[in-house]
């Protein structure tokens, strides 16, 4: 269509029907432009219908953790960051490479992975932290790592370098922390 509307423009401008005064170039840009608008509002669309696709797969997993904090008789422990409750929350004491793992149950293509930190405080606990998915324990790929810090009552989203098939998936910081997380979830391709 444009290649038609380019031809007969420049034989209007050779047969001196077309003034000199118009800017080719400008118009050439402009068609640049619109086309560099539509093709970005078609990637958008892409985009969002690849994600469309996901199922949360983690709720009510089984979860495991590093260290359980106990705080007044009561466990912070690993399935309350598979609740589905944003008031409850894991917690290990400090540990040296602090980690959280969730069995899937069977293997999934991971997409993405979504970590809400605790409401009421310490979201900058969350920092230097491997993502990692694996069908195995002991065969893990990387996911995302996060620097951070992350703030209280936050929610951060990453989306893995590339899909990963995997059952199990491990949450650890890089260092000596507490760490303290309300919710994950974990996104597979259906």
């Amino acid at each position: 269509m444009y290649t038609r509307k380019l031809f007969v423009f420049f034989v209007l401008f050779a047969t001196g029907v077309v003034s000199t005064h118009i800017n080719i170039l400008e118009w050439l840009e402009s068609k640049l432009n619109k086309n560099t608008s539509m093709l970005k509002e078609v990637l958008a669309i892409l985009r969002k219908e690849n994600t469309s696709h996901l199922r949360e797969v983690a709720y009510g997993k089984k979860s495991y953790q590093s260290s359980t904090f106990v705080d007044n008789g009561t466990p912070y422990s690993s399935n309350l960051a598979v609740d589905g409750n944003m008031d409850t929350f894991m917690h290990t004491h400090s540990d040296n490479y602090p980690h959280w793992e969730v069995d899937l149950g069977k293997n999934y293509q991971i997409k993405r992975v979504e970590i809400y930190t605790r409401r009421n405080c310490c979201g900058e606990r969350t920092h230097d932290l491997d993502i990692s998915v694996g069908p195995s324990q002991n065969k893990m790929a990387l996911c995302y790592h996060y620097v951070g810090p992350a703030k209280t009552a936050a929610h951060l989203i990453f989306d893995c370098q590339r899909t990963i098939n995997g059952r199990y998936v491990n949450l650890t910081i890089k260092g000596k922390e507490m760490f303290n997380i309300a919710e994950v979830k974990v996104y597979a391709i259906l």
